[in-house]
């Protein structure tokens, strides 16, 4: 289902690392799943490494998901919180959908020419060497004010994005959003509790939760 994810480790019996890494599932077409990852450390490291034919531990899929609509769709995303939305926006019902995927540089971009495969797709960078020079919440507050109004808001990325894009929502009652939380795990089934998270919501964790909360 679109917004759930996999733990991952590598199967040779070693443990480096330590831990699974949890990745959210970005495409899954004619029995293919497809995973976009980051390399950030250790772990997404070995990850990346993986060469074709090689095994990987797979314990999956966890979490609810992101909701369906017919109504006007609009996902935003910031850095690797990009990769959920995708499968997300590509299996919903409504024929009306559009991205504002946000970036530090030009060198950050993920995915583009596949999201705008999908639906109206715009891109902003922080330095401005790609897209506009602004912050995914400035457009979508934009478009609110000039009356291009989503039914239905689908975020992932950074706190502080979504927190501001959240901001921005309120101000327009009648918008449902939906968040899909990044977080560190250890287990992704709810026994270790090493995921919780605040949110206005409650306090929940995001491994059986969520990851995907509704504001």
């Amino acid at each position: 289902m679109p917004g759930q994810f996999l733990m991952l480790t590598k199967p040779d019996g070693l443990l480096d690392p330590f831990l699974p890494r949890p990745i959210s599932v970005f495409d899954w077409q004619d029995g293919v799943l497809s995973l976009l990852i980051r390399v950030v450390g250790r772990g997404t490291r070995l990850l990346s490494g993986l060469r074709s034919g090689e095994k990987v531990r797979v314990v999956g899929y966890l979490g609810n998901s992101f909701p369906d609509s017919t109504g006007k769709m609009l996902f935003i995303g910031g850095g690797i919180g990009v990769a959920p939305l995708f499968y997300a926006a590509k299996v919903a019902s409504t024929k009306d959908k559009s991205f504002i995927l946000g970036f530090k540089n030009r060198g950050s971009v993920l995915m583009a020419e596949r999201f705008a495969e999908l639906g109206s797709l715009t891109v902003t960078t922080d330095d401005g060497s790609f897209g506009l020079h602004t912050f995914p919440h400035l457009v979508l507050k934009e478009r609110i004010e000039s009356g291009d109004i989503p039914d239905v808001v689908c975020t992932c990325g950074p706190k502080i994005m979504m927190n501001c894009v959240a901001d921005v929502v309120k101000s327009c009652p009648g918008i449902e959003l939906y968040q899909s939380y990044e977080s560190r795990m250890a287990c992704g089934i709810g026994a270790c509790l090493g995921c919780r998270v605040e949110t206005p919501g409650g306090s929940y964790l995001v491994c059986k939760e969520g990851p995907v909360f509704k504001v």
